[in-house]
């Protein structure tokens, strides 16, 4: 495990302190009108970490996700985020999470300064118009912009804003880097690598080719083909 991350989540004494397992699947199986999506997968995340699901489009990627979000009750095995068994879905433990979806939902003619207010508020957290202000800006987005006028990059990163705002100790990032070209995925990297000397875990799911070149940035890489775990690199 890297050693840059803060401390902040890690229990037991000085000297003697060991990160919790934040995310805990034991023999994993979900399966859907006779189809196999996922296969006895068993994994631990620890505090701090940051994981790499891999898998091409249908492996099960984002399933595994969903899983984790006590969207989807497997079949068989146990899912535990944040030491509470799923589902459901306690509101407590989704205070703690922040969820960012393959595609964010540009339908909606609202401001970027809007639309943060009305989603920070789902987690009880209100934001002033100064505090919108400062929050756009590091991410470079200008608060007045209309959610449906945004880039593809001004998009992903608003929708990576969008689930860091009420300060998430877990995060689930499903494809972020799609759609996206070289420069635009070094840019979203910088991101990335904000949220890991914060401390807080990080798990993403990417298509091979898009995250090949990173596999050295990852703590544990999990490799996905329909639905089962043919490696978990360390």
């Amino acid at each position: 495990m890297a050693d840059y991350a803060p401390a902040r989540y890690l229990t037991g004494p000085p000297g003697e302190q060991e990160r919790p397992k934040v995310v805990e699947l034991r023999q994993l199986t979900l399966v859907r009108e006779g189809h196999t999506i996922l296969r006895d997968v068993t994994l631990d995340i620890f505090e701090g970490e940051f994981a790499a699901v891999l898998g091409e489009p249908g492996s099960g990627k984002s399933t595994l996700l969903a899983c984790m979000q006590g969207l989807v009750q497997p079949t068989e095995g146990e899912v535990r985020v944040l030491g509470t068994s799923l589902p459901p879905l306690l509101p407590e433990i989704r205070r703690q999470m922040g969820i960012m979806p393959g595609q964010l939902d540009l339908k909606t003619p609202e401001t970027l300064a809007r639309s943060l207010q009305r989603f920070a508020a789902y987690y009880g957290v209100r934001l002033n118009s100064q505090q919108v202000e400062a929050y756009c800006a590091h991410y470079r987005l200008a608060p007045a912009a209309s959610v449906t006028a945004l880039t593809c990059l001004e998009a992903r990163v608003f929708a990576l804003a969008l689930a860091l705002v009420h300060d998430p100790r877990l995060v689930l990032l499903d494809d972020p880097l799609t759609g996206l070209s070289e420069l635009e995925q070094s840019i979203f990297w910088m991101y990335i690598r904000e949220i890991r000397r914060e401390g807080r875990t990080l798990l993403c799911t990417f298509t091979p080719p898009l995250a090949k070149k990173h596999l050295s940035k990852y703590d544990l890489v999990i490799r996905l083909e329909q639905g089962s775990v043919l490696r978990k690199q360390v």
